[in-house]
């Protein structure tokens, strides 16, 4: 059935990688999505992207000064690079629009703030918060009553028990697993595949089974 013109989303994608890719795929699942373009930081982008790269990052505003409906999706991984370009969107007034699949699994009783990325696999459960900003990765699962913070990265595969706290700016790597109640620090980094048993400070960052601090993201030791 074809969908009426005043239901359609226009969106234009920041950032033209692999991650961009897959926000690409969850943006179109909705089937009122109209993905325009991408731009980049150097204006290239992955291969055969599945649309085209229109330019620098730079050149935004003249890209958009006509398209008044257009919302922009920050489709990068980095955290402090998408909070950076986020924040300036906002603050001139440009919508950051959601990039959730119609493969996430989300409760109803779950709150997302704006700009959220749901990707494929992916579960938040019963009474949880996402701060805006935050990814939530392919095959993620956030479990009841936990708190996730602005721009965080939860990566593919990760499993967070319930009533977790996850601080702004946190990344947790691909695999990670993190036990019931603990609260991860601002900041801090949770290697890949690593168990997290205790709670985690603010910037440092942990790997292993079960995690251990090894420095911290400054790169202090």
């Amino acid at each position: 059935m074809a969908v009426s013109n005043h239901l359609r989303r226009r969106v234009l994608l920041i950032g033209a990688g692999g991650h961009a890719r897959v926000c690409l795929e969850a943006l179109l699942d909705d089937g009122v999505t109209e993905v325009i373009g991408a731009i980049s930081a150097d204006g290239s982008g992955a291969e055969a992207l599945g649309v085209p790269i229109l330019g620098l990052v730079t050149e935004l505003d003249n890209l958009t000064r006509s398209e008044r409906d257009l919302t922009v999706c920050v489709a990068i991984g980095d955290n402090r690079a998408r909070w950076t370009i986020t924040k300036k969107l906002t603050q001139s007034g440009r919508m950051v629009t959601d990039a959730i699949s119609r493969f996430a699994m989300v409760s109803d009783t779950a709150a997302c703030g704006a700009g959220v990325q749901l990707l494929p696999g992916s579960v938040v459960n019963a009474a949880t918060e996402i701060g805006s900003g935050t990814i939530i990765n392919t095959n993620a699962s956030v479990d009841h009553d936990s708190r996730i913070g602005e721009f965080v990265h939860v990566a593919p595969g990760v499993a967070i028990g319930g009533g977790v706290t996850i601080g702004d700016l946190a990344f947790i790597g691909i695999g990670a697993r993190l036990l019931p109640g603990l609260t991860i620090g601002a900041g801090a980094r949770v290697g890949a595949g690593a168990v997290v048993i205790d709670d985690v400070a603010p910037g440092v960052t942990v790997v292993g089974v079960p995690a251990r601090v090894v420095g911290t993201v400054d790169g202090r030791s």
